[in-house]
């Protein structure tokens, strides 16, 4: 009988399904999906909040998730909130945003017994496309703006609790390039110099990009911690300045703060990291950074989860980071963007007359394409299939 070896194999089968190190890998995996989908909401809240205290009519809210309504929680002021059946990120519908919107209506019904969609007058003074200028502004800046604000109280709670954590050091983690990997670098190595100069204390991520950059295709002597003992390797650094090693948080010191620092730290801290965001991002035209370096949604997932298996501290820390992130991405002067709406918005304010509007929903079509695309590019060049480029 063949029954106790396809036991066997069904039990082992099992064991592997159900491991520890499964659960916990799919447990931080669902921190880092809930983690992000919470500050899109919370973008998508500000809109709606901004949009209700302007005059506007909002007929939907889906709170969670985004594509066809799945569920309908209820209706509040004339604001449908639904849940979505994709579950990531969020939505809201401002009646009269869009062009085609005309006559404006609300958008079609869920269920084929619910009641057909509101058609508004032309000249309803409720619509978005109605409202003044400075309303239309603040509805599109509401939603960065409560990015910033969640990235403020994130940084306050973190500073009051914890106390001022200071970044002295980066580590290696599981992304190593072949080069790299066969000179001896492994995961979880602390480095801490490179060609004699130290890349440990304040901002070591910056000291360790100056000193590669300086050495670009040379191979130079690299000092690392690993475990108590520091070992000495020799890494190859490429013509464009890397060492093609991935980098996470190494050593945090932390010191007390009182509520006044911790207020003024999250307060001061979402600016900062914009800044430091947009020196990034700059880099990219001057060549310092390149593209391969980019996360795009999964990878940022993966950097949430990662952050969340370190520690409520790092998962805090992270969060706040990538919503400071987020309400600087969309202010960016891009078509598709909330930046790239507040460009038109400006153009009308100065020269008062707004341009066609066909015109400028094309124009954000168009862009709405081109992130789509670049966005699908990075995720499948950086976060799926970058090993198979290193």
């Amino acid at each position: 009988m063949n029954l106790p070896p396809l036991r066997g194999r069904a039990g082992r089968r099992k064991a592997c399904c159900y491991s520890p190190a499964v659960f916990s890998s799919l447990f931080w995996l669902l921190l880092g999906i809930l983690g992000v989908s919470l500050l899109i909401v919370i973008h998508e809240f500000g809109h709606y909040l901004c949009a209700r205290a302007t005059g506007m009519r909002v007929d939907r809210f889906s709170v969670i998730g985004i594509g066809p309504v799945v569920w309908r929680l209820g209706t509040w002021k004339g604001t449908e909130f639904v849940i979505s059946a994709i579950p990531f990120g969020a939505y809201v519908h401002i009646v009269g945003m869009e062009a085609g919107d005309d006559p404006a209506q609300t958008l079609p019904p869920i269920k084929p017994d619910d009641p057909p969609p509101v058609q508004y007058a032309k000249d309803d003074p409720y619509l978005y496309r109605n409202r003044p200028v400075w309303a239309r502004m603040l509805a599109i800046l509401g939603g960065p703006l409560a990015n910033y604000a969640a990235a403020t109280v994130l940084f306050f709670a973190l500073f009051a609790s914890i106390g001022h954590r200071e970044l002295v050091s980066m580590r290696a983690n599981a992304e190593i390039g072949e080069t790299a990997k066969a000179a001896g670098v492994q995961p979880g190595d602390e480095l801490v110099s490179i060609a004699g100069q130290d890349v440990t204390g304040k901002d070591p991520f910056g000291r360790i990009g100056a000193a590669t950059r300086a050495h670009k295709g040379e191979t130079v002597p690299v000092v690392v911690n690993r475990g108590a003992a520091p070992v000495s390797l020799e890494v190859p650094i490429s013509a464009e300045g890397r060492m093609g090693i991935g980098l996470e948080r190494g050593e945090v010191r932390t010191t007390p703060a009182s509520w006044g620092e911790a207020a003024m730290f999250g307060v001061t801290e979402p600016w900062v990291k914009s800044k430091q965001n947009l020196v990034a991002m700059g880099s990219l035209f001057t060549g310092e950074t390149k593209m391969d370096q980019m996360s795009g949604p999964i990878g940022i997932v993966k950097q949430v989860a990662r952050a969340a298996s370190m520690g409520l501290g790092e998962y805090v820390m992270l969060m706040a980071i990538i919503s400071s992130l987020l309400g600087l991405f969309n202010l960016l002067p891009l078509p598709a963007l909330d930046g790239g709406r507040m460009v038109f918005m400006l153009w009308e304010a100065v020269w008062r007359r707004p341009i066609n509007k066909n015109i400028e929903e094309m124009i954000h079509g168009y862009g709405m394409l081109a992130l789509l695309g670049l966005i699908l590019y990075i995720t499948l060049r950086n976060d799926l299939l970058g090993s198979y480029f290193k």
